[in-house]
């Protein structure tokens, strides 16, 4: 008898202890995956500015993507062919660069950082024939901390974007992002940062002419805001819009209406499907000049 439940106590021991192994596996090989992801990412980063730098044209050819699009800090934006015809530009935008983050999210690599008086980001897709440059976007660097603004009298409505936009969602992904976003437009709009928190992944990041900021960092200019005013102000409305589909990402551009400043903008946004929900990762915009 006591053989027996010994020999059912060690049975269970090693059942515990398989099961405890597979259920941290996984873990552990996603974390791995990552990492050699965001290598990948980054090594086709560096491959891209050893390219400028020598202005070979082939090269940096063969590392752009066929739909690659570079915004300046003016808002000019420039097609693959464009930017080939720049190279010079292209390459200065690409030196002095600091405090670079790599992060990726399956097949979409992002590179955020810092070079002369901006900030830039550069979003990396994974294609058959290896990694490309998709979109490469610069912002000018903020002259001062981003403080609470008070509304005015016409921001008490906000059809467009918190409600409706000139995009119809061709996949389920496309239309789970755009939830997502709508839902941190009204979370600005109103002041509640509870809500954006939960639509924006802990990767996030916000570039504007305005911020530099991460998740915790916008998270706390809204509490600000709402602590302030109570509300906040819409964003600026959307013109146009295109969305791409990459696995457990999606890329979404799109062109404003003038904003605050009385300008137009041009924005990139990032999605990604983490464990199931879709948040946004990336907030990046330029006004245009």
């Amino acid at each position: 008898m006591k053989r027996s439940v010994t020999r059912a106590l060690i049975m269970g021991i090693l059942c515990a202890a398989t099961i405890a192994g597979l259920t941290s596996r996984p873990v552990g090989a996603a974390a791995d995956v990552k990492k050699d992801e965001e290598k990948a990412v980054l090594q086709a980063d560096q491959s891209l500015a050893e390219a400028l730098g020598k202005a070979d044209k082939t090269a940096v050819g063969a590392l752009l993507d066929d739909n690659f699009e570079w915004t300046d800090v003016d808002g000019k934006i420039r097609t693959k062919a464009e930017a080939l015809q720049n190279l010079t530009a292209l390459a200065k935008d690409n030196e002095g660069e600091t405090g670079v983050m790599t992060y990726s999210y399956g097949q979409v690599g992002r590179v955020a950082g810092t070079h002369y008086n901006a900030h830039f980001v550069r979003l990396w897709v994974k294609r058959p024939a290896g990694w490309r440059t998709f979109i490469y976007l610069e912002a000018p660097a903020p002259a001062s901390p981003p403080q609470p603004a008070p509304p005015k009298a016409a921001d008490k409505e906000c059809e467009n974007p918190c409600k409706s936009l000139p995009y119809k969602p061709t996949t389920a992904a496309q239309k789970a992002a755009i939830d997502a976003w709508q839902k941190t437009k009204v979370a600005e709009w109103q002041a509640i940062p509870d809500e954006w928190k939960s639509q924006a992944g802990e990767s996030m990041v916000v570039i504007s002419p305005s911020m530099y900021l991460d998740k915790a960092g916008r998270l706390a200019l809204l509490i600000k805001q709402k602590e302030a005013y109570g509300t906040g102000s819409p964003s600026a409305p959307v013109v146009s819009m295109r969305m791409y589909d990459f696995g457990n990402a999606v890329i979404m551009t799109s062109h404003h209406g003038p904003n605050a400043a009385g300008k137009p903008a041009y924005a990139v946004r990032l999605f990604a499907n983490e464990e199931g929900r879709w948040k946004i990762v990336l907030s990046s915009q330029t006004d245009i000049q």
